[in-house]
């Protein structure tokens, strides 16, 4: 009764197989349009013979062994990347639970502040620009007297050591020179390079770079109007998130706002614009306030975290992850709480043709409101077998593995093996290492259901030809 209640619903898979195969056809024998593509396993048998030849046949008598042609082989996937070795190995339960994406705060995004009071003369980008390191990104006229008081005493204390310098030095050869005189020379030489050192502090708490005053200043003895305002450093020590980036070739900040604009008068410390840096995000997980023991556990265990993205129709796995805290807080209203992991990213760049210079941008692998799965290893499994979730076949009650026996000419042969299941994700299914599935074996970890379809479309004809699953009503 279950065999011939399902076997319809395996014709129409078949079927649907064929249609989206025929380009595909290579095998030509009597019989149905689909044997052109899937043939069942035979050696040496005729038909003269009686239902005790040597035939793959399970205990019902039905075929469990099929050949496939290669052109069907390739169009439902299962090409030579399709087939494993299995192997036996250690698995780990885990509980899994919903997170999305989140920036890191204080860390993944940098507020630009205005180190002077001035106007804005200049913005180098517009938004959605990528800047590297050190780049340039707005110029601003110095408006504020006290700068420019405090620029012009310091090249007065620069002219003024100078004199006293050359003083000096005419002391050092001049053998009339009264010492008492030497010493008063060498003591304003003191006074004058405090003084200097004092004024350097000033510039410096006004805005103005050390590399300012060394080029304009104590090179050129020019008072700075103009100050460029650029991106932080590549290795920024005040910036964890940059920190991430210390050992790769490039790294890139994205304007993400602008706060100013052309000829806008800015006081010290306002905010002229707004940097991202995603290097390194979050992942913020969801957690049942009745879970938090196993996830305590998980935390200060060290156990291994997974995150699994959905998007574009393919699933991405990210592993090697781990517990980075878990809230003190539980949300009275859902009874949940919340985890985080640390989640390195990357990005592509790619450069675009402006008006009047070369725009650059880049694109984030993984962005803030990103949703994913979190799956936490909680117990282990040991000594069994893990396969991906399509190389396991459902059959009625069974679960079904289609094992790589050999070759018939050019077509693979491919046997059904049942095997025990104990215990299945989305992405992989756990089977028991009992001895159904050797170690060494080699199966196909992709198109099982399309196997499983067409070997009972097989055992279907074979039954409807002949009234019998026996090896004498079988083509060869």
């Amino acid at each position: 009764m279950k065999t011939t209640a399902l076997k319809p619903f395996h014709t129409i898979l078949a079927c649907i197989l064929l249609g989206t195969l025929a380009v595909g056809a290579v095998y030509m024998t009597q019989g149905t349009a689909l044997e052109r593509f899937l043939h069942h396993h035979h050696d040496g048998c005729d038909h003269d013979h009686d239902d005790d030849c040597d035939h793959d046949h399970d205990h019902h008598g039905e075929m469990t062994e099929i050949a496939i042609t290669p052109t069907a082989a390739r169009n439902i996937g299962l090409d030579d990347s399709a087939i494993a070795t299995v192997e036996v190995t250690d698995f780990y339960k885990s509980f899994s639970f919903p997170a999305i994406v989140v920036e890191r705060p204080g860390f993944s995004q940098l507020t630009v502040p205005s180190p002077v009071s001035g106007v804005v003369t200049r913005i180098y980008h517009e938004a959605g620009v990528a800047v590297g390191p050190e780049e340039p990104l707005f110029d601003i006229l110095l408006n504020q007297q006290e700068s420019v008081k405090t620029q012009t005493e310091f090249l007065l204390l620069l002219q003024k050591r100078n004199i006293n310098a050359a003083e000096l030095e005419r002391a050092g050869l001049d053998p009339l020179f009264v010492p008492r005189q030497r010493r008063e020379l060498e003591y304003e030489k003191f006074q004058i390079d405090s003084e200097i050192e004092i004024q350097e502090n000033m510039l410096l708490l006004q805005g103005l770079s050390e590399t300012d005053i060394a080029e304009s200043l104590k090179k050129n003895n020019t008072i700075i109007r103009n100050i460029t305002v650029y991106a932080p450093p590549f290795k920024n020590k005040d910036n964890v998130a940059s920190q991430a980036h210390a050992n790769d070739e490039e790294h890139y900040f994205t304007i993400d706002e602008l706060f100013v604009s052309v000829g806008q008068n800015i006081a010290v410390g306002d905010a002229l614009g707004l940097l991202t840096d995603y290097c390194k995000l979050a992942v913020k997980g969801k957690v049942f306030a009745v879970n938090e023991r196993m996830l305590v556990e998980a935390l200060t265990s060290g156990s291994r975290v997974t995150a699994a993205f959905e998007g574009n129709g393919n699933r991405e796995i990210v592993e090697g992850l781990r517990l980075r805290s878990i809230d003190n807080k539980i949300d009275t209203a859902s009874g949940t709480l919340f985890c985080y992991v640390d989640l390195r990213n990357r990005f592509t760049d790619y450069a675009v043709n402006g008006e009047s210079n070369l725009r650059r941008y880049i694109q984030w692998h993984f962005k803030p409101g990103q949703r994913c799965e979190l799956y936490v290893e909680v117990e282990p499994l040991p000594n069994c077998i893990v396969l991906p979730v399509d190389a396991v076949a459902k059959d009625i009650n069974e679960m079904i593995v289609f094992e790589w026996v050999g070759n018939e000419e050019e077509k693979k042969v491919w046997r059904k093996t049942p095997v025990h299941v104990i215990h299945r994700t989305k992405d992989v299914v756990v089977i028991a290492n009992d001895g159904a599935l050797l170690p060494g074996s080699q199966v196909a970890v992709r198109g099982a259901s399309f196997i499983l379809a067409a070997l009972d479309s097989a055992n279907q004809r074979a039954l409807a030809a002949g009234g019998s699953l026996g090896c004498g009503d079988h083509d060869h």
